[in-house]
C-alpha cells in the first residue's frame, strides 16, 4: 500500500516528522514529551528556525499529538483489523481496494491537521531561511540524480535488495526459491525513477515559487494541500497513479500468494506489535 512520500521539500519534513510521532512514539507521558521535543529539534534544525519559531513548532507539534487519538485511534483500529483479517483469511483485490480507501483516509486526515498547525510557522520564513532549506533540498536531489546514473543493473539489484529485506521486516527470512521469485519480479517492473525525479524537482520549483513571495498562512495551505493530493502524478514521463497503485495490489497478491502459514503468522504477530505501541502512544497522549 502507498504510504507517505515526502514532496523533496523540506517543507513537508513537518508532515513526516508528527506522523512518525503520532504513530511511534512512546508509550508513557514522559517518552510522549520526549517525542514531541525530538520532532521539534529534527524540525528547526531543517527549516534553521529561530527561538519563536521553534517554541511555535513545538506548540504545534503537542497539539497534534494531544489530537492525534480522538482523530485516529479508531481508524487505525479498523484498519489493523481489516489486514490481520486478510492475512488469516487470503488477500483479493477487492479486500486491497478497501485498505487503499481506509489507509486515504488516515493519511489525508493527519496531513491535513499537520498542514494547519504549520502553515502560520512557515508563513514566518525569512529568505535566508528559505535559501538554507532550498539548499538542503538540492542536495538531495543532486543524491538522487547521482543514483539515477548508476548502471541499470546496479540500480535493479539495489531494488531487489530493498524490497526483499522489506518483505523480510514483515514475515521474517525467506527462502531461496521465495526470495529468487521476488527478485525476479522486480525485475519485471518498470522503473521510474527518472520520471518520479523530475516530478520532485517541478514540485521544488512550484512550491519555492510560492514560498519566495513571502504569502500568508491560507495560501502556504493551500499549495501544501495541492501538492499532497497531487504527490502522485509524477508527469508525463510517468505512468497514471492508478496505473502504479494497481501493480502496488499484484506486488501485494504475488508475495502474499508466495508465503507460508509461518510467515502469515509472523507478518500478523509483527501487525500487532505495531497496533501495539500506536495505542500505547494513543493512551498516553489521551491522558
Amino acid at each position: 500500500m502507498p504510504f507517505m512520500r515526502s514532496l523533496r521539500l523540506r517543507i513537508p519534513v513537518l508532515i513526516a516528522l508528527s506522523v512518525f510521532v503520532l504513530l511511534v512514539a512512546g508509550c508513557t507521558g514522559l517518552l510522549q514529551n520526549l517525542g514531541a521535543r525530538w520532532v521539534t529539534r529534527q524540525i528547526a534544525a531543517e527549516f534553521d528556525l529561530d527561538d519563536a519559531q521553534t517554541a511555535a513548532t513545538r506548540a504545534s507539534v503537542e497539539r497534534l499529538i494531544a489530537a492525534a487519538p480522538e482523530a485516529l485511534g479508531s481508524k487505525v483500529d479498523m484498519l489493523v483489523a481489516t489486514v490481520d483479517v486478510a492475512i488469516a483469511k487470503g488477500l483479493t483485490e477487492k479486500k486491497l481496494l478497501g485498505m487503499e480507501r481506509q489507509v486515504d483516509d488516515i493519511l489525508d486526515i493527519a496531513a491535513a491537521a499537520i498542514i494547519d498547525e504549520a502553515s502560520p510557522i512557515l508563513a514566518t520564513l525569512r529568505e535566508d531561511q528559505i535559501d538554507f532549506v532550498e539548499a538542503r533540498i538540492q542536495k538531495r536531489l543532486d543524491e538522487a540524480r547521482k543514483e539515477i546514473e548508476k548502471p541499470a543493473a546496479v540500480r535493479l539489484e539495489k531494488r531487489q535488495d530493498e524490497f526483499v529485506d522489506a518483505v523480510e521486516d514483515w514475515v521474517g527470512s525467506l527462502g531461496d526459491r521465495q526470495a529468487r521469485a521476488l527478485r525476479e519480479y522486480v525485475a519485471g517492473l518498470p522503473d521510474e525513477s527518472a520520471a518520479r525525479l523530475e516530478a520532485d524537482e517541478r514540485r521544488v520549483d512550484r512550491v519555492a515559487a510560492v514560498f519566495r513571495k513571502h504569502p500568508g498562512p491560507e495560501v502556504i495551505r493551500e499549495t501544501l494541500w495541492n501538492e499532497w493530493k497531487n504527490r502522485e502524478d509524477w508527469g508525463p514521463k510517468g505512468r497514471p497513479p492508478r496505473a502504479r497503485r494497481a501493480e502496488g495490489r499484484d506486488t501485494l497478491l504475488f508475495v502474499y500468494g508466495l508465503l507460508d502459514a509461518r510467515q502469515k503468522d509472523h507478518a500478523s504477530k509483527h501487525l500487532h506489535e505495531l497496533h501495539q505501541k500506536i495505542e500505547s502512544f494513543f493512551t498516553a497522549a489521551g491522558s
